[in-house]
């Protein structure tokens, strides 16, 4: 039987406090999976699909976007890439840029991580985006010319038109890499960008590692899923609960899900507590964390997922919901619980 139909009822606090539990507050907000599949298990191998194929064109656009918001000329500029997967974001804005060199480092290769891409065939997956792109938005980048491609995707923010040039010298590289061991690549860069840290542990060791591979004036770009936010666990540790990981303490978070996921609970647990970055940081002790490290704040933006008028109701349907969030998480704040994406640019200063 489809679990869906099985999940529904209460789930009783340590407290007493009972949650209310269903897949109304889970499944309307996820990305559909591939036919025959359940809402936890990622794409089978082989070829992209469409909806992969529109975040990494709109994660490309939303980039560069943002480094010419910034003033941010890329000619000529190295770009390192932290967290990459399958590499189709550097190898893309040094296709589409003037920048000279990108690298890209991530240490799983496709299929080896919970939220790694399928195995599939990179270098042909950048010659069709490529090809796409050049084809469909020749000159520039438009998001009208791809967005019936990211129609499931959670994003708000609709990045402005970007011109681009291709041609001259471009060397790409893949190493496989974790976030903390950059200092091995023994090469400083211009650009960094991320878009994983909700899946690294440690963040003062990623901006530490961060400071020795960039130079006075370098930026580091981030895009981030936060942790607090509605679906902050991602579709493989979200519970049925709304904001249930905020709600549950981790003893409760176990007892969940053995209670509502027995037959999965064990891997939904794992990818809870070591899949996504532990101990949880807000987007301010981001911010402290960069700062300490030698990165200075330049652009933030908080991009509220699409669905933020539908979910912030639900908080109506919990006994005394603040007040239990504010106990497990001081430092969360309404405005993280209602986001989609941050996007983030730090300048590194002496």
């Amino acid at each position: 039987m489809n679990e869906a139909l099985k999940v529904a009822g209460t789930f009783e606090k340590d407290n007493g406090v009972r949650l209310p539990v269903s897949d109304d507050f889970l499944l309307p907000f996820l990305s559909p999976t591939s036919p025959g599949s359940h809402y936890w298990e990622g794409p089978p191998a082989g070829a992209a699909l469409d909806r992969q194929r529109g975040r990494v064109l709109l994660q490309l656009h939303q980039i560069l976007d943002l480094l010419q918001r910034s003033g941010v000329d890329l000619a000529g500029k190295s770009l390192l890439d932290i967290g990459t997967g399958n590499g189709m974001i550097p190898r893309l804005i040094l296709e589409f840029s003037g920048l000279s060199k990108a690298v890209g480092v991530d240490p799983y290769l496709d299929g080896e991580h919970r939220s790694s891409w399928q195995p599939h065939d990179r270098d042909a997956l950048f010659r069709e985006l490529a090809d796409y792109i050049a084809q469909e938005s020749p000159g520039e980048l438009d998001f009208n010319r791809y967005s019936h491609l990211t129609g499931f995707e959670n994003f708000t923010l609709r990045p402005g038109r970007v011109a681009y040039t291709r041609g001259g010298a471009k060397q790409f590289r893949f190493a496989q890499l974790g976030a903390h061991d950059l200092a091995q690549l023994n090469e400083t860069f211009d650009v960094l960008y991320c878009k994983a840290i909700d899946h690294i542990s440690d963040w003062d060791g990623i901006f530490r590692a961060a400071r020795g591979v960039t130079h006075d004036g370098s930026l580091f770009v981030i895009k981030h899923f936060s942790f607090f936010a509605y679906l902050g666990p991602h579709r493989y540790a979200t519970t049925n609960i709304p904001w249930g990981h905020l709600l549950l303490s981790d003893g409760e978070y176990r007892r969940f899900a053995a209670e509502f996921h027995g037959h999965r609970a064990e891997e939904m647990c794992r990818f809870y507590f070591s899949g996504l970055c532990y101990p949880r940081n807000t987007m301010h002790q981001l911010t402290e964390i960069a700062r300490r490290n030698g990165f200075v704040l330049q652009v933030s933006i908080n991009e509220p997922m699409r669905h933020a008028h539908r979910i912030q109701n639900f908080v109506d349907l919990v006994p005394d919901f603040w007040s239990i969030v504010r106990t497990n998480h001081p430092s969360a704040t309404a405005d993280e619980m209602l986001s989609g994406r941050y996007h983030f640019a730090f300048r590194r200063v002496a």
